[in-house]
């Protein structure tokens, strides 16, 4: 018999909502398939259906939180009219994401080197999805005049690997240091990439 439109879709959802809390809790290794199944009050096969393994309900649910990440920014860039506001509050929005429950069970996750290079790949394409926002951001303050012309794709990484690095501090800092010292790391960069004379 045929599921009806959109059953298989909110069944799917239901069940990932369930594993992340178990993830959450347990972490990723410890969290077994059928503490999955009693958790999100599905059957074996139902769970199977959707999901072939645990990793693959993992990516699933990374790139559910991902989109989540994308859809929050996009409601907190929408006031904001200029491009280096907008980088200030990405910088936050970005170091806010420390808070998340879900990040020690995605970083054991994402070192496990048991993972299979298709699983890598599909985590890789993940960890982009916010590259466009990056991207944009600094396309339109070159195109506004608030920061210097040069090759935005290679500032993108430069801005990446900045937000990405300073990640490192959140372990020894703590999550209360941690969102100033983005704050400053794009006072810094605003420097180096601002139309104000600095850097150029």
């Amino acid at each position: 018999m045929a599921r009806p439109a959109g059953q298989g879709e909110h069944t799917k959802k239901r069940i990932a909502l369930r594993a992340k809390a178990l993830f959450e809790q347990k972490g990723y290794s410890a969290a077994t398939m059928d503490e999955i199944r009693e958790a999100a009050g599905a059957s074996k096969g139902s769970i199977y259906y959707h999901f072939k393994s645990k990793d693959e309900l993992f990516l699933y649910i990374l790139e559910l939180t991902m989109l989540e990440w994308v859809n929050k920014w996009a409601a907190i860039a929408a006031p904001l009219l200029t491009a280096t506001d907008k980088l200030y509050a990405l910088a936050e929005h970005f170091a806010s994401d420390f808070q998340n429950p879900l990040i020690k069970a995605a970083e054991e996750f994402s070192g496990s080197e048991a993972a299979d290079p298709a699983v890598l790949a599909r985590l890789l394409e993940i960890t982009r999805i916010h590259y466009p926002i990056f991207r944009q951001l600094l396309e339109d303050g070159m195109e506004s005049g608030e920061f210097a012309r040069m090759d935005v794709d290679e500032l993108m990484y430069i801005v990446l690997g900045l937000m990405g690095g300073l990640g490192v501090a959140y372990y020894e800092l703590g999550a209360e240091r941690i969102a100033p010292l983005y704050r400053k790391s794009i006072d810094v960069l605003l420097r180096g990439i601002g139309t104000s004379g600095a850097g150029s």
